[in-house]
């Protein structure tokens, strides 16, 4: 059952009367005038809503049935987000009951309306504690992203070494924890020779040869299957101890390069707001693409078919503006990124040349550099990656429009699934390649395709230590994102369990605390997100420049001591040539 049939219309304000006041113009919400198709006296303007008192007898008996064209106002509504939702109370639902005299029950009237009340009360009132909480936002959200993703970054300078080598510990003892349990569960060591004891358990032993196992199911099959893990486990294991005996060097050097940009952005507080400046480059694009979009759906030309349904249909000039425009947006979008990228790594480069000279303001030269010189560059990296992003866009459409035919033909389908994903891959490797080049240009002046061609270079020279740099710097950014979010939401739930959220009686009551702690805990992780994404950026920019550095003769030359320490050299700082 519909208890209300009639179209959405828009109204300078939501209604308050009811038809419980009585059968008056103001409780009953009436269809646009201009499409109801009734004619009355002295008509009023097309879009005009409250026209019920012009309407005849018969109308008026008809609206009262719901047959349109205006509906009564069962309840009160008010406005939630430019909405106007009911609000239901419980002597409005028993004046229902008690008038109700059509076919429909007095008991779904009553289970109707207070579902529809209960609905758009929860969601009134979830937005409510938004508005209630919102020092809880600020404060644990948009303030505590800020201080704890700081105070992550300052303890990564200081105890990057021991959060390293625990984690790259842990993760032997647990691969070795694993290859023991799957040899115990195999029957090829016993429970004495790990240190377990099986006094108690006799009843579910199995002995199979000589050994004692513990039996899942049936023995024997479980028994072989764990057997073959266990092989396949210990060769894991080897590999992973070999490698990490053969990393332990490389590993000492990821800690340094953690430690130097962990310097470098102490030395200039403020790169940690240059995140700043390509968001707010993105808002002012995309409000300025959307607008165009919209002009542009705007020029198509209205269409009526015979049903009387309406379409709009575009020319073929049209339909390249809109390719045009949406080329236009990856490649605007690509190029914003680039300017970030640019921005960050010239100032840090600066700390790792410059170090003892310095300039002032690395920030500001950085930006002055970018724009005055490398335009150019960052234009064609991002116009490379934008072909690739608009012919999967072609891809993604055709494959939309052949999916009926792809239903009956398995290898057309496997070959668009299989061009998809290279076309994805390859955006991955030419972004990451981009990266790498934009560091290059900001921290060399390289023209973009030899820096291009030098980073690849440099980074399959050095692809050990980078991927080991990689992988430590990119666990311990990810574990501080988590960390930053995870104290944030505490805060939140603890701020929200204050007496002021609590109390029923205070004006700052809060009916759940769930949504003011996602809301903040999104806040934390998008902040934790963007600061710790300029620390990746200040350790990429280090590690390259370390690879660069040490690509000249009797490299390198102007590593930090940290670094030069690591690699076991004289901290003393020594020129080419020298």
């Amino acid at each position: 059952m519909t208890l209300i049939p009639a179209d959405s219309v828009c109204l300078e304000a939501c209604p308050t009367t009811t038809i419980a006041s009585g059968l008056v113009k103001a409780a009953f919400t009436c269809d646009y005038y201009g499409k109801s198709g009734v004619t009355v006296s002295s008509p009023p303007d097309f879009w005009a809503t409250d026209y019920y008192d012009k309407l005849s007898a018969l109308q008026q008996l008809n609206s009262l049935a719901m047959s349109g064209p205006c509906y009564p106002n069962f309840v009160p509504y008010t406005p939630v987000m430019n909405r106007c939702v009911p609000t239901v109370t419980e002597e409005q639902l028993l004046l229902l009951s008690s008038a109700n005299t059509g076919n429909t029950s007095t008991g779904d009237i009553t289970y109707m309306l207070a579902s529809m009340s209960g609905d758009s009360d929860k969601i009134q009132e979830y937005l409510e504690d938004l508005l209630k909480a919102w020092m809880v936002i600020v404060l644990c959200g948009f303030l505590g992203g800020l201080v704890f993703s700081i105070v992550w970054m300052t303890f990564l300078r200081y105890f990057a070494g021991c959060m390293a080598w625990v984690t790259v510990i842990s993760f032997n003892v647990i691969l070795i924890a694993l290859t023991l349990y799957c040899a115990l569960k195999a029957g090829l060591i016993g429970a004495d020779e790990v240190g377990i004891s099986n006094s108690g358990t006799s009843s579910n032993a199995t002995l199979i040869g000589n050994t004692t196992s513990w039996s899942i199911g049936e023995d024997t099959e479980n028994a072989e299957t764990f057997e073959y893990v266990t092989y396949l486990m210990a060769a894991i294991t080897g590999l992973a101890l070999l490698f990490t005996l053969l990393m332990i060097r490389r590993l000492m050097i990821a800690i340094a390069v953690l430690k130097v940009a962990s310097q470098a952005i102490a030395a200039m507080p403020l790169i940690l707001f240059s995140p700043l400046i390509p968001f707010v480059l993105n808002v002012v694009f995309f409000g300025w693409a959307c607008l165009v979009a919209i002009y542009l759906y705007a020029c198509g030309d209205l269409k009526k078919d015979d049903a009387g349904n309406v379409s709009i249909s575009w020319d073929e000039t049209l339909q390249y503006m809109s390719l045009y425009h949406l080329f236009g947006i990856f490649w605007t979008t690509q190029f914003i990124v680039g300017l970030g990228v640019m921005f960050t790594a010239g100032a840090i480069a600066a700390y790792y040349w410059q170090r003892e000279s310095m300039p002032k303001s690395p920030i500001r030269r950085s930006i002055h550099r970018a724009v005055r010189y490398h335009v150019g560059s960052i234009a064609l990296g991002s116009f490379i990656v934008a072909v690739v992003q608009f012919i999967r866009a072609v891809l993604e459409y055709i494959d939309r429009k052949t999916k009926k035919m792809q239903e009956g033909n398995p290898i057309l389908k496997y070959v668009m699934c299989c061009v998809k994903y290279c076309m994805w891959y390859l955006e991955k490797v030419l972004k990451y390649i981009n990266r790498n080049a934009y560091i290059l240009v900001a921290v060399k002046g390289y023209s973009y395709c030899y820096s291009a061609i030098h980073a690849i270079k440099l980074l399959i020279m050095n692809m050990a230590r980078i991927a080991v740099i990689n992988t430590v710097g990119d666990f311990l950014t990810w574990l501080g994102k988590i960390v930053v979010t995870g104290i944030c939401g505490i805060l939140a739930f603890l701020m929200c369990d204050m007496s002021m959220y609590t109390d029923p009686d205070s004006a700052n009551y809060l009916t759940s605390p769930i949504l003011p702690v996602i809301v903040t805990v999104f806040i934390a992780y998008q902040e934790a997100d963007i600061f710790m994404g300029v620390y990746e950026m200040a350790v990429d920019t280090i590690m390259l420049s370390f690879c660069e550095d040490c690509n000249t003769s009797g490299g390198p030359h102007y590593a930090p001591p940290l670094l030069m320490s690591a690699l076991g050299k004289s901290t003393k700082k020594t020129k080419p040539g020298e």
